[in-house]
């Protein structure tokens, strides 16, 4: 591809997520966004989910000290080959920023990872990183990089993009966000004040915890439908089918529920495993996987009503549901299982990419610097220890 005008300057937002790291090239003069690439975290080699890598990390400075080589390596890489694809100069991108989850945040700045294994769960002294890409190894000659700290706790800078993408500090009805990923974020609020809280979420519906479970990568069941005794069913990538990714289980409960293979209280009527697609070794969904399950949409969904009380509403303008994850949610289905606030799909928004998109909004200083006003109105809810919460988890298991 020709080089484009050696004049123009341009910006790379990234979000580095637990399971895929997302990455645009911006032309910051225009706003036009010139290419997106989407790859996996090379950092699952040390485990799918979090606390896996953060245990790790703490026990070991070996492991501490790979996790933040392959994220600079993959920050690295992704910048490079949307330069190359869009026939940009590396030399004429002037700006950089990366957000992610408060893990993230400490493996891309090689901080101690150990407060976040135990309470509060949060980073000591966590503030914003703006300084010359190269000073961490991000080899962008002539861009700052900006890494906005976490807002507290396991709630990331992730979710400050997210906040930032819809302008809930601006909106003058209450707004929903669930960043549903390995870590689940959520945000409520409006141009008064802004809850936020997060949940675990992906292992649950996606890895060690089912017997299936994959990511939403190639070979994942995604989508599926019972068809008299059997399921139809379609993959990522459309080859064979390797496991089940959290929207495929979704499908997977949902259509069993419709069908009185299972219960409210989520007891499979049926004899088990429950084969979804065959082979010389069957991917099946037995009861544990319905438990799991069960587990996870209670803790996320008493997470938001606890927010609904706490912020004192329970009317909702609009819902975002984003992470790769949530990118491939059949609504009805999570309707049916009772996982979000029950909205018209017409006020439901899905994207996968949402805090990616909202890191581009941090793309400059007076972009970078109005993320201070959006904190100012945000404030974290701690949810272990809350009795509402307990409450509505049990309440919330049924589906």
């Amino acid at each position: 591809m020709n080089s484009r005008d050696t004049s123009s300057r341009y910006g790379i937002a990234i979000d580095v997520g637990t399971s895929s790291v997302w990455s645009r090239l911006v032309e910051l003069g225009s706003g036009e966004v010139l290419d997106t690439l989407v790859v996996p975290n090379p950092q699952q080699q040390h485990g799918a989910d979090i606390a896996s890598r953060l245990g790790l990390a703490t026990e070991d400075p070996e492991v501490r000290a790979g996790l933040h080589a392959l994220v600079i390596d993959t920050m690295n890489s992704s910048a490079l080959k949307l330069c190359e694809d869009a026939g940009v100069d590396a030399a004429a991108v002037t700006e950089a920023v990366a957000v992610g989850n408060s893990a993230m945040y400490a493996f891309i700045l090689d901080l101690d990872p150990e407060p976040l294994c135990g309470t509060p769960y949060n980073l000591r002294g966590a503030e914003d990183f703006y300084a010359p890409a190269e000073s961490l190894g991000v080899r962008l000659p002539n861009a700052n990089l900006f890494v906005p700290s976490p807002i507290f706790g396991f709630v990331g800078s992730d979710a400050l993009a997210d906040i930032l993408l819809i302008d809930m500090a601006g909106s003058g009805e209450l707004e929903l966000i669930v960043d549903v990923g390995t870590n689940c974020e959520m945000a409520l609020g409006d141009r008064e004040k802004i809850l936020v809280a997060s949940s675990p979420a992906g292992p649950a519906y996606e890895d060690s915890h089912m017997s299936f479970g994959l990511s939403a990568t190639e070979g994942a069941i995604y989508k599926a439908v019972l068809n008299g005794d059997s399921f139809d069913y379609e993959v990522v990538g459309g080859g064979e089918a390797r496991g089940i990714c959290g929207s495929g289980l979704i499908d997977i409960i949902a259509e069993m529920r419709r069908h009185d293979w299972v219960d409210e209280g989520g007891k499979l009527l049926r004899d088990g495993p429950i084969i979804i697609a065959e082979g010389d070794d069957p991917i099946t969904v037995d009861q544990h996987d319905i438990r799991s399950f069960q587990l996870v949409k209670a803790s996320v969904h008493a997470a938001i009503s606890v927010l609904q009380k706490k912020i004192g509403s329970d009317h909702l303008g609009r819902m975002l549901i984003t992470g790769t994850f949530g990118s491939y949610i059949n609504l009805d289905n999570a309707r049916i299982l009772k996982m979000f606030p029950d909205l018209p799909n017409e006020k439901v928004e899905v994207l996968a990419d949402a805090a990616c998109q909202g890191a581009v909004m941090m793309l400059g200083e007076e972009h970078r610097l109005a993320t201070t006003g959006v904190r100012a109105k945000t404030r974290h809810v701690a949810l272990p220890l809350n009795k509402a919460f307990q409450d509505e988890f049990v309440r919330l298991m049924a589906i």
